[in-house]
């Protein structure tokens, strides 16, 4: 049996193969338009490359200043550190002129008693004018009607502390008849009135005044300042305006405070 012969396309004449080989040409269009695509890209993208490089190689480059700018600086790109800088320039830095307060005229103050009782006790004579009385009063005066003095002083009896009092003792060959008693303590004015001031003759022309008060919650002030003062001046005021003028010793003022704070130590209080 005879063996078929097998057919080859090439055995056809080629204007026969062709319209077998074309059967779908826009597949062909296709592979060329893609690759003449690609052709096309590739060249753009090597001269692209190319005019970079040029411009890299030819435009001049711009010089580095080196000049410090005075009173300017570069300001911080992040937002924390621009937050910071709006806060900063936010603020109010005019500049707040504070003067010193003006002194004021000394007032009443419950300050802590910082001494003991035996330690204000040596600055303070202590006597018993008569039986269960003690008296306590600063050392170097007395109540002799023959003595300039000016003090405070209280008494205990039976254990308990009797009102604080404000004594002036005047005593000269020239009558005042002093009712008010004018201070100037620091600088500022304070007035005491005597209101029932004993008067007497002494030896020869001399004559005495003295006025012995309880203080009262009125004088506190007046006392405080006494006490605390860096320096008085006390004026007696006549009965016809004249003025007996006399400034207190370091340790006067001493000797008020030292009274006051026992007096206050004790259990004393000035209503």
């Amino acid at each position: 049996m005879p063996l078929a012969a097998q057919n080859s396309e090439d055995d056809y004449d080629e204007s026969i193969r062709m319209p077998i080989r074309r059967l779908h040409p826009e597949r062909e269009r296709e592979k060329a338009r893609k690759k003449l695509q690609q052709e096309l890209d590739a060249k753009n993208k090597s001269q692209q490359t190319s005019d970079d490089a040029w411009e890299d190689n030819n435009q001049p480059k711009p010089k580095k200043d080196n000049r410090r700018v005075v009173g300017k600086s570069a300001l911080p790109q992040s937002t924390a550190d621009k937050s910071v800088i709006n806060e900063l320039l936010s603020k109010d830095y005019s500049l707040v002129e504070y003067l010193p307060a003006a002194p004021q005229p000394m007032r009443w103050k419950d300050d802590p008693i910082r001494e003991t009782e035996n330690e204000l006790l040596m600055q303070v004579s202590k006597s018993s004018p008569q039986s269960g009385t003690m008296r306590y009063m600063p050392r170097d005066v007395s109540m002799s009607r023959t003595e300039n003095a000016f003090y405070a002083y209280f008494t205990t009896s039976g254990g308990q502390v009797e009102p604080l009092h404000l004594r002036v003792q005047y005593y000269a060959d020239d009558p005042l008849q002093f009712n008010d008693i004018l201070f100037q303590i620091d600088g500022f004015d304070y007035r005491y009135r005597a209101t029932s001031p004993r008067r007497g003759k002494g030896t020869g022309r001399m004559i005495w005044e003295e006025s012995d008060q309880v203080a009262v919650a009125a004088n506190k002030d007046l006392i405080y300042a006494l006490s605390h003062a860096h320096w008085v001046r006390m004026s007696l005021v006549g009965a016809d305006g004249t003025k007996h003028v006399k400034m207190l010793t370091e340790k006067q003022i001493r000797d008020f405070y030292s009274i006051l704070q026992l007096y206050r130590l004790l259990g004393g209080e000035i209503d």
